[in-house]
């Protein structure tokens, strides 16, 4: 017994001695560490690679480190402003910038005086031209559906009831829910998006349409985004979007995860008319669950 006791206070010296050189060397690195002695390098920036002409943007340092500033300068944009603890910076670009992508460089001072490398950011800039919301009013052509050949289909999208902020859309994945899903719309068709300032659409979840399948009615909603152009020779949309039914999301849900969204590719029909580009379809050979397997 005297030997079991003696060989378990042995163990728990031990313990206790790996546990107080544990907390040692915690507080010694702690102690030791010196920023002054730190090689800088610029470790990450957030902030977007692709603006739009007249917009201003945000970039922060997504790191911190004691004692360090951040200096920035810009080439083919205006740096508007730093804020106090250097950390982020506002970014306008007035003017496209010669082969059409500014730079952003970022260095990084330390406490002790040593400069980083330069971090250099390249941002596409595309020229905006502005367009109210009444511009969008009017049929679109184009294509809509899936990215993948024989799934999209030719639009038949309309556009109407322009408010400040809002247009009406009418349909949407008309070709793909007839002609691949196989059910008939019975009900509903048109939605409301909402006209960003900034080329930009949201369309907000909300019910779309009805549709029979078998004699069974479904539900669907919508939800998307959309970026618009309207420095062509006539405004271009596009516009992508999920459906969701009986708690699935369409077209991810039953043809996996290459195919996230629907896409609609369009423009605004005009006099002779226009014929949008087609979306880049995938390539390869997919294998998609049957319909009646998706409904059980």
């Amino acid at each position: 017994m005297k030997n079991k006791i003696l060989t378990g206070l042995a163990l728990m010296l031990i313990s206790f001695g790996l546990f107080t050189s544990c907390e040692t060397d915690m507080e010694k690195a702690q102690k030791d560490y010196d920023a002054s002695q730190v090689v800088p390098k610029v470790l990450s920036v957030t902030g977007t690679t692709l603006a739009l002409q007249t917009f201003t943007y945000t970039y922060t340092i997504g790191y911190s480190r004691a004692g360090s500033t951040w200096q920035w300068s810009a080439t083919g944009a205006t740096l508007n402003s730093v804020s106090e603890d250097t950390r982020t910076a506002s970014l306008t670009f007035p003017t496209i910038p010669t082969g059409g992508k500014a730079q952003l460089s970022i260095t990084e001072t330390t406490v002790g005086g040593a400069i980083s490398d330069p971090k250099v950011i390249e941002i596409q800039v595309n020229p905006f031209c502005p367009l109210e919301p009444s511009g969008f009013v009017g049929e679109w052509l184009g294509t809509d559906g899936m990215d993948l050949d024989g799934y999209y289909f030719d639009s038949e999208v309309v556009i109407s009831d322009a408010t400040a902020t809002t247009v009406k859309v009418s349909g949407l994945n008309a070709g793909w829910i007839s002609n691949v899903w196989g059910e008939t719309v019975t009900d509903g068709g048109t939605i409301t998006m909402i006209i960003g300032d900034d080329g930009t659409a949201t369309i907000e979840n909300q019910y779309i349409f009805t549709t029979d399948y078998e004699g069974d009615p479904y539900v669907y909603n919508i939800s998307g985004t959309a970026y618009w152009d309207n420095c062509g020779a006539s405004p271009t949309l596009t516009i992508s979007y999920v459906l969701e039914t009986d708690g699935y999301f369409l077209p991810v849900d039953w043809a996996g995860d290459d195919f996230p969204c629907f896409y609609a590719v369009i423009t605004l029909d005009t006099d002779p008319p226009l014929k949008a580009k087609s979306m880049t379809t995938k390539t390869g050979v997919y294998s998609f669950p049957k319909k009646e397997d998706f409904r059980k």
